[in-house]
């Protein structure tokens, strides 16, 4: 083929995956407008216990956002490389962590669970887009302390999983890690929960902190997915701890600055194992 004929083709699919990812960043911001706007407020009508309605609230977003990672794959916007999808699928009492590097990585992870509670930041419960959605869903905001740790008992009690990017936003870039926040720590050692780790990497890097949506590169970036075998605290030998109430204020953050640390260089050596450092 002419190498003109070749910059061509390219242009035109380069165009192609703008179009689409265009049209499904669009249903995505409609759609979380009618979700938050008409079906979260008709679940209010409904008769059933709030718990019921946080449930179908939950399954809704499970299937829109696993629609819309269907969509992303058969129009050849991105591809998906999960490993070890299952332990996501039927997860219980636990608080999965995870590295942030694109936009698509909440939806990946809400695709995969039937059940989850996210905490997001409060931006979230003011944008219009997603108010209604975290408020039906019951996910918790970020404003860390012990709010966060008494907000979360109710969704571990109904066995219902955390998800937690400790980053608190995107990474900065490819194979580098934001700091972490203490808050998934604080929930497991207040609430004797395992922690599972999840790496997520985009290659070649699109929809990160530092590109835009319509910033694609040439070829068809892979997101890729896994899903660790080790719950995080065994692996780091941290178990949670129950304090005596003389000590919990002194120990209880120290406890937890130490899990924080250790989980970040946990997920730092693994970027590393898993050669999403290259560029």
């Amino acid at each position: 083929m002419p190498m003109s004929d070749a910059y061509t083709q390219l242009r035109w699919e380069l165009l192609r995956r703008r179009t689409a990812s265009l049209w499904l960043w669009s249903c995505f911001a409609v759609g979380g407008l009618l979700f938050s706007l008409i079906v979260f407020p008709a679940l209010l009508l409904l008769p059933m216990s709030a718990r019921r309605r946080r449930r179908c609230a939950m399954a809704i977003v499970h299937h829109g956002f696993a629609a819309l990672v269907a969509a992303s794959r058969a129009l050849g916007v991105i591809r998906f490389d999960i490993q070890n999808a299952e332990k996501l699928r039927h997860l219980g009492r636990a608080i999965v962590i995870a590295n942030h590097p694109s936009y698509m990585d909440v939806m990946v992870l809400l695709s995969l669970m039937p059940r989850a509670c996210c905490i997001v930041t409060s931006r979230h419960w003011r944008n219009p887009l997603f108010a209604g959605i975290v408020r039906a869903a019951g996910y918790l905001r970020n404003d860390g302390g012990p709010s966060l740790v008494g907000a979360s008992e109710a969704a571990l009690a109904d066995e219902v999983p955390l998800i937690v990017f400790p980053e608190g936003t995107r990474s900065p870039s490819r194979g580098q890690l934001g700091k972490f926040s203490r808050g998934f720590a604080h929930i497991a050692l207040a609430h004797d929960c395992p922690i599972l780790p999840v790496l997520i990497d985009c290659d070649p890097p699109a929809y990160t902190k530092q590109h835009r949506w319509h910033s694609l590169p040439p070829s068809t970036p892979t997101l890729r997915v896994r899903v660790l075998e080790d719950n995080l605290s065994e692996r780091v030998a941290v178990t949670p701890v129950r304090f005596a109430p003389a000590n919990e204020d002194v120990l209880a953050p120290l406890a937890a600055r130490r899990l924080t640390a250790l989980a970040e260089h946990f997920f730092i050596d693994q970027i590393s194992q898993h050669g999403f450092t290259r560029t």
